[in-house]
């Protein structure tokens, strides 16, 4: 007797729901997918890059041609290098590396838009438009830095100033 409440439960999940029209289908696949996104965000700690300064590209040997990113109110230091090769973020006090998608759009000077690394892997867009000349060898853009933790959490996601050259 006392099972017979399990096994009503165990019916009615079994019983299928009429099916739904394609409107109400995508309607819960939207709710569903907003629900994930929502505990990924939630899953991971957001991370606060610090600036590059030039003591660590020097300490680092990070010279050559690519793509900074500046986050917006955040001062004119750089917090993530894109170059032909790899990419820098500077967190908790580490210089870490990030190996370029090849695969991924290129980006001015070679850079890349997509960047992997161990923990984290960083995507950096630029608005649509034309860049502004910034100095002799060097181009401003509008864009975006995001970064996300290895199961998809985003972890940083600043708009700011792409400056591209060499």
């Amino acid at each position: 007797m006392r099972y017979l409440p399990i096994l009503a439960l165990l019916a009615l999940s079994a019983c299928e729901d009429e099916p739904l029209s394609p409107e109400e289908q995508r309607a819960r696949d939207e709710r569903d997918i907003a629900m994930v996104e929502e505990a990924n965000r939630a899953a991971a700690p957001p991370i606060a890059p610090e600036p590059i300064l030039y003591p660590d590209i020097e300490a680092n040997g990070l010279y050559g041609t690519g793509c900074s990113f500046v986050a917006e109110g955040s001062g004119l230091g750089a917090v993530m290098l894109a170059m032909i090769d790899n990419g820098y973020m500077k967190l908790d006090g580490d210089i870490v590396r990030f190996a370029a998608d090849k695969g991924s759009p290129e980006l001015p000077f070679g850079a890349r838009t997509h960047y992997a690394g161990k923990k984290y892997a960083f995507e950096l867009a630029l608005a649509p438009g034309e860049g502004r000349p910034a100095g002799m060898e060097s181009v401003n853009y509008d864009g975006r830095l995001t970064v996300r933790e290895a199961g998809g959490a985003i972890v940083y996601d600043k708009s700011g100033t792409v400056q591209c050259g060499s």
